[in-house]
């Protein structure tokens, strides 16, 4: 129902500013004016920030540019991902100084982009009984392709959100949160990485080879006497995909790293990374050291 009565005032809206085209005659034209939110960040660039007042319906007042766009609102997501510049580019036109003539100039909107949007959102509103607008503002044949219009292209691309790595990088893995991590090791070791590859059966790992520090590595509270061994001669550790991305990228060849290491049972003793960050030596060589070893027992309780 509510977007029934919403596309019922696009049509009135429509045909009332047609109706009062000429109601402003007397007033001077071509200002600019701050573009409201509805507006804010829709390109790529900071370039569309102000609007040439009145527009296309004679709106001279913020109020009455925001008033004229909201029966469009309900339709916002439901067709073309650039309705809302589109809908800015004639109810908000940009509006630049252009430093030549002096003068503020607006930019209409492309040809195309008006096609585009139109072929779009037009089947939306006709499974409503609504009609794409009759207003020469919505006419795209009155519009032109040049190097002056607002294309499709301006529309701004939403940023990816930021990669949370647990394990691999080294912003979530400062001192409190390395400590957190050593609570529950089973080796600590300072190595170089040789190698990094998918492992054999399992497409969740990375298998790292490794060339171990043997002067910092040293084994972690829980290890047990019968994995002595298995700890001297380690040179691949198992790295879980799921919290490290990009592995290859973070991961680098030659890099020497602080690794933290569970055990994993079974036929043959392996390790799982629990976390590897680049060896920074103020920072970690106190991870290294028995009397840290002892502090970070108690800590641990």
């Amino acid at each position: 129902m509510k977007f029934l009565f919403s596309c019922c005032i696009v049509a009135v809206v429509a045909c009332s500013v047609a109706a009062t085209s000429h109601g402003y005659s007397s007033r001077p034209r071509g200002r600019c004016e701050p573009v409201p939110p509805f507006c804010q960040n829709l390109t790529n660039s900071d370039s569309y920030s102000h609007m040439r007042l009145p527009n296309a319906f004679n709106n001279y007042k913020l109020a009455e540019t925001v008033q004229a766009m909201m029966p469009w609102t309900p339709l916002v997501g439901l067709c073309h991902s650039g309705l809302k510049l589109f809908l800015c580019a004639i109810y908000a036109p940009i509006c630049l100084f252009d430093s030549e003539s002096g003068e503020h100039v607006s930019i209409k909107l492309c040809k195309s982009f008006c096609n585009s949007v139109k072929k779009s959102c037009q089947p939306v509103m006709g499974r409503h009984n609504y009609s794409w607008p009759t207003h020469f503002a919505f006419n795209c044949s009155g519009y032109q392709d040049d190097t002056m219009c607002v294309r499709e292209d301006f529309v701004s691309t939403p940023k990816p959100p930021p990669v949370i790595d647990s394990i691999c990088d080294p912003a979530l893995n400062d001192e409190d949160a390395l400590s957190r991590k050593i609570c529950k090791r089973d080796l600590v070791i300072r190595a170089e990485v040789l190698n990094v590859r998918n492992a054999k059966g399992d497409n969740s790992y990375k298998v790292i080879k490794i060339k171990r520090h043997k002067k910092f590595g040293r084994q972690g509270a829980r290890s047990q006497r019968k994995t002595k061994k298995a700890v001297e001669s380690l040179d691949r550790v198992l790295l879980p995909k799921r919290g490290c991305t990009n592995v290859k990228e973070r991961v680098k060849k030659g890099v020497t790293y602080l690794i933290i290491l569970n055990k994993r049972s079974g036929r043959k003793t392996k390790y799982n990374v629990k976390a590897i960050v680049p060896w920074r030596s103020k920072l970690h060589k106190k991870f290294m050291r028995p009397k840290s070893s002892k502090s970070l027992k108690q800590s641990c309780r």
